[in-house]
């Protein structure tokens, strides 16, 4: 498959191939919040100057990949905010609303794209009343093939494991702070496999990408902590591909649905072995305490009882394993992301007649209805967007004039 930076070449070399009025952009900084990384890079096939933000409004639109992590416009404006005010203290973005200020940077004369990995989301849906239109994939299952491809012909040791549980915890900050009392409890747990509690621990952040192998021969069953967990959005990474690949069943902690998430996907989960109800909860404190619930219940059970229930686990765990690595994921992979890529090219095309000058006279409209003024050097910009619509589409730039002739000097 791809790693993060394969898969967006491929995206620009895909649209290039198929002619889309699109320039890739990706933030160059893994996991940053500032818009200012969200930016196209040189490859052979960008049909613009990436240099030239106005060449990329006045004919091409926008198709932003927020694909590794979770949306959070409120993170994105205020971490963002405070570095535009440094290199534009008087500018017009810096008055705006949050979601109006994160979506004036992908303003063009088509309308932008985004492209994500998480379902039920109210920061996406933000985007989608402000012109955006969304590609859904499971970027994080894509770049997790990738990651673990070399895993695959590792055989399991059949050894008895010396621990019941066990867990990867890199970072309790931000929206992961929830970890610091996940690890309070598998700490006071005597079934807990201890070598892994990497808390107040330097891990390289690029710890996910690879397995600690022979872990697997040490616990049975992975606790999952996944990036975000008090929301009622639905976002999986690459984490819970670990327990898959090591030949481990999991408990999720993790947002509401991503049980039937992963079920959507082909994958089958341990509701046979133990009470999974956890999934369904949106209530984040009730989901957590249910999780922990289910962790100490297995941690009480007699040895006995305890290797029952892994026992029942084996036959899920397999099929998981073989499912990960198999073609028919990795082709149900591809078809959502080209099919909802493709919807997305026509929906564009749509707007871009039924939406006359797209979101660039949108937000030069937005600041000439507030300051009574045009935007400054707005005018040579916006009309030479025009005469790219001329040529393109006659009827939709007599529509931009008729719409927008104030902007037009």
């Amino acid at each position: 498959m791809f790693s993060p930076n394969q898969l967006y070449d491929y995206l620009r070399y895909h649209c290039y191939v198929n002619k889309k009025r699109v320039v890739v952009r990706n933030f160059i900084h893994n996991g940053s919040k500032n818009l200012r990384d969200l930016t196209p890079l040189e490859t052979p096939y960008n049909n613009v100057a990436i240099t030239d933000p106005d060449a990329l409004r006045e004919t091409f639109g926008c198709m932003d990949m927020y694909d590794q992590e979770p949306v959070d416009i409120s993170i994105l404006y205020t971490t963002s905010l405070k570095d535009h005010l440094v290199h534009s203290p008087n500018s017009f973005r810096s008055t705006l609303n949050p979601v109006d200020f994160v979506c004036f940077r992908s303003m063009g004369i088509y309308t932008p794209i985004i492209c994500h990995s998480e379902q039920n989301s109210d920061d996406i849906n933000n985007f989608k009343e402000n012109l955006f239109t969304p590609v859904h994939f499971w970027s994080n299952a894509i770049t997790s093939r990738f990651w673990f491809a070399h895993y695959e012909l590792l055989q399991k040791e059949l050894t008895s494991s010396k621990h019941r549980f066990g867990t990867y915890i890199r970072d309790t900050s931000g929206t992961r702070k929830y970890r610091k009392k996940v690890l309070e409890i598998l700490s006071d747990t005597d079934t807990f496999c201890p070598i892994l509690l990497h808390n107040n621990t330097d891990i390289p952040s690029d710890a996910s990408a690879s397995l600690p192998w022979v872990d697997h021969t040490k616990f049975d069953i992975q606790i999952v902590p996944e990036t975000i967990f008090d929301t009622e959005k639905t976002h999986l990474t690459e984490k819970i591909f670990k327990p898959i690949v090591m030949y481990q069943s999991f408990i999720l902690y993790a947002p509401p649905n991503s049980l039937v998430y992963m079920k959507k996907y082909g994958f089958k989960t341990f509701n046979e072995c133990w009470d999974e109800r956890y999934d369904l909860e949106m209530d984040s404190t009730k989901r957590f305490n249910m999780v922990t619930d289910v962790i100490n219940e297995l941690n009480s059970l007699c040895d006995k009882d305890y290797r029952r229930v892994i026992a029942k686990t084996s036959k899920i765990i397999d099929y998981n394993r073989k499912h990960f690595f198999s073609d028919v994921f990795k082709k149900q992979l591809l078809n959502e992301l080209h099919v909802n890529l493709e919807n997305a090219f026509n929906i564009q095309e749509e707007n871009f007649q039924t939406i006359p000058g797209g979101t660039l006279f949108h937000y030069h409209d937005m600041y000439y209805k507030e300051s009574g003024q045009l935007l400054k050097n707005s005018t040579p910009s916006l009309h030479k967007a025009l005469r790219y619509v001329e040529q393109v589409a006659p009827m939709v730039a007599k529509s931009i004039i008729k719409q927008y002739n104030h902007l037009l000097g």
